[in-house]
């Protein structure tokens, strides 16, 4: 039960990451490290058969997926506090 709630919050937070399009070119290239590398460890856990890397792979996605959004909240922070 606990992977499934890691798993619910990590897919919240992707969402709500990427639902705010990204100004700054530089967080947007970070954001989209971050979702490549989601992506690589995903097809790690597919390719491994069943083995879940002890639950690291999990709580990479999820600390990822928080550095997401934390790349939103700096990006939304630039522009609204850039001069205009």
């Amino acid at each position: 039960m606990k992977k499934f709630a890691v798993l619910a919050v990590g897919l919240t937070l992707a969402t709500v990451a990427v639902a705010y399009e990204i100004k700054h070119p530089n967080l947007r290239d970070a954001m989209g490290a971050a979702d490549n590398a989601i992506k690589h460890i995903k097809s790690a856990q597919a390719n491994n058969k069943g083995v879940e890397f002890g639950g690291h792979a999990e709580k990479a996605i999820e600390l990822l997926t928080q550095a997401q959004q934390e790349i939103a909240e700096g990006d939304r922070y630039n522009e609204s506090h850039r001069p205009h």
